[in-house]
C-alpha cells in the first residue's frame, strides 16, 4: 500500500500529465512519468520482498502487581541468508498498559537478531490481551509499505497493588494444625520412609528422580509429616457496600489488602481459601506459587449487585475447610447480616474482621456521616462482642499498618477520632 507520500506522488503524476497535455509541454509527460514510476516500483519491492524473519514477544517479570512496571522485549531474528531491512513493529496494548507498543528494527546480517525493550507502568489490576504483534516494512524512500502479522496475542493478569505486611498473622494453633506440629518419619541418615506423587506447593528439591523415571510422574520423598494452618479470606465485593469506582475506591483498597493478606499467609505456609460476593470459597491451596490462582481471581474481581451476603456467609460456614483461621474484608455490615457473621466465630479457631470506613473514601454530608458512624460503632461492638478481632480502616490508613493492629498491636482508634472530627 502507498503511504501518503506515496498517494501525493501518484496525485502529482497526475497533475504533470493533465498539465502536459493541456499546454503540450513535453517534459511535464516526463515528469509525470518518473512521479508514477517511483511509487510503483516501491510498491512492487514492499510486496513482492522476501525475507524469513523470527519474531518472539516476552515479558518480565511473571508476575505483575498494579502500580508496577513490567518490560516488554520484542526480539527479532534473521533466518535467510540476505541482510533484512529495517522494520516498524507495533503491539497492540489497552490503555491500562500506556497504549500501543511501537518500536524500530533495525537491518539484521543473516543469523543475527536484536532486541529491543519497553518499559511500562500498570495502571491498574485486571486480564489484558497484549498483540497481535504486527510488523511494517517500508520502502527506502518512504512511498509505500506492507505490514502483516508476525506473532499471535498473549494474555497479561496484572495482580492487584500488594503491600508489604509485618511478619504476623493469626496464630498458628488457632489456624488448623500449625506448622509446629511436624516430625520426621526417618530418624536420620538419607534414608526416607515412603515415596508419593508431587503435590503443588511441595519442594522440588524433594524429588525422587529414579521413582519418578520409572512410574513416569514426579514423585517426592515423603521424609516428614508437615500439617499447613489453614486461613480463609472472605471479602465484600458488592456494588452496595463500596463507595466510588475509580482505582481509589474503597473496592480497591478491599482487593488490595485481601490480596496483601494472602500474599503474606502463603509465605507464612498456610493453606488458603478466597471467597467472594461472587462464589467461593475456592478450594485450599498452599504455597506462594499456589496463591497464584487467588491472585488471579482477585485481578478480574468487580462489584457486582447483590441484596445481601448472606448465601457467602453460608457457604464459608460450611464444608471441609471451614477450620483454623477467618479474615473477613468489608464495609460496615447490615443489620441482619452481623448475626449469622458473628456465628462464624463457633467455626473457626481464630476470626478476625477490617472493617471499612467506606463513607471516607468519598465526600458525605455531616447528616450521612454521623449515620454511617452509627452503623459502624454498632457492627464493632457486636462483633468484638461475639469473640471477633475488629480493626477499623479508612482511605487514609496504610493497609500494613491496620495488619499490625490485628495481630501484634492493641485496637487503634486514632485515626477513626481524626476522620470524624
Amino acid at each position: 500500500m502507498p503511504t501518503r507520500r506515496g498517494v501525493a506522488l501518484l496525485v502529482a503524476a497526475l497533475g504533470l500529465y493533465i498539465q502536459g497535455r493541456l499546454l503540450g509541454i513535453r517534459e511535464l509527460h516526463g515528469l509525470a512519468a518518473a512521479s508514477l514510476f517511483f511509487p510503483l516500483a516501491a510498491m512492487a519491492f514492499v510486496r513482492w520482498s522476501r525475507h524469513r524473519i523470527g519474531f518472539v514477544r516476552s515479558i518480565a517479570p511473571s508476575r505483575a502487581f498494579a502500580g508496577g512496571t513490567v518490560r516488554f522485549t520484542l526480539t527479532g531474528r534473521n533466518l535467510g541468508k540476505l541482510p533484512s531491512p529495517p522494520l516498524v513493529l507495533e503491539d497492540a496494548a489497552p490503555h491500562a498498559l500506556g497504549g500501543v507498543v511501537r518500536v524500530a528494527l533495525p537491518s539484521l546480517g543473516p543469523g543475527r537478531k536484536e532486541s529491543v525493550a519497553v518499559e511500562r507502568r500498570l495502571l491498574r489490576r485486571g486480564r489484558y490481551t497484549l498483540g497481535p504483534l504486527r510488523a511494517t516494512l517500508v520502502d527506502p524512500f518512504g512511498l509505500a509499505e506492507v505490514s502483516a502479522e508476525v506473532a499471535p496475542s498473549s494474555a497479561l493478569v496484572v495482580y492487584p497493588h500488594i503491600e508489604r505486611l509485618h511478619e504476623s498473622g493469626p496464630p498458628e494453633a488457632r489456624g488448623g494444625m500449625g506448622r509446629s506440629a511436624l516430625h520426621r518419619l526417618a530418624s536420620a541418615g538419607e534414608e526416607f520412609y515412603a515415596i508419593r506423587p508431587w503435590e503443588e506447593g511441595d519442594d522440588l528439591r524433594k524429588i525422587h528422580w529414579r521413582s519418578s523415571a520409572r512410574r513416569d510422574e514426579l514423585m517426592i520423598r515423603q521424609e516428614e509429616v508437615r500439617p499447613f494452618p489453614h486461613a480463609t479470606i472472605l471479602l465484600d465485593t458488592r456494588a452496595e457496600a463500596h463507595r466510588e469506582t475509580a482505582t481509589t475506591s474503597s473496592l480497591e483498597y478491599a482487593i488490595s489488602a485481601a490480596a496483601s493478606a494472602i500474599w503474606e499467609l502463603a509465605r507464612q505456609g498456610f493453606a488458603l481459601r478466597l471467597a467472594t460476593s461472587d462464589g467461593g470459597p475456592s478450594g485450599a491451596r498452599w504455597g506462594r506459587e499456589a496463591a497464584d490462582p487467588l491472585l488471579s481471581a482477585l485481578a478480574t474481581a468487580g462489584s457486582r449487585s447483590q441484596p445481601t451476603m448472606g448465601p457467602v456467609l453460608k457457604r464459608v460456614s460450611s464444608g471441609t475447610g471451614a477450620s483454623g483461621a477467618l479474615l473477613a474484608i468489608m464495609g460496615p455490615p447490615a443489620s441482619d447480616v452481623i448475626t449469622p457473621l458473628a456465628r462464624l466465630r463457633r467455626a473457626y479457631a481464630w476470626t478476625g474482621i477490617v472493617l471499612l470506613d467506606t463513607a471516607s473514601f468519598s465526600r458525605a454530608a455531616a447528616r450521612e456521616r454521623a449515620s454511617f458512624d452509627q452503623r459502624l460503632a454498632e457492627a464493632e461492638r457486636a462483633l468484638t462482642r461475639a469473640g471477633w478481632r475488629v480493626v477499623i480502616a479508612g482511605a487514609t490508613d496504610r493497609f500494613g499498618d491496620v495488619w499490625q493492629r490485628m495481630f501484634v498491636g492493641g485496637l487503634s482508634r486514632s485515626s477513626l477520632a481524626s476522620r470524624r472530627s
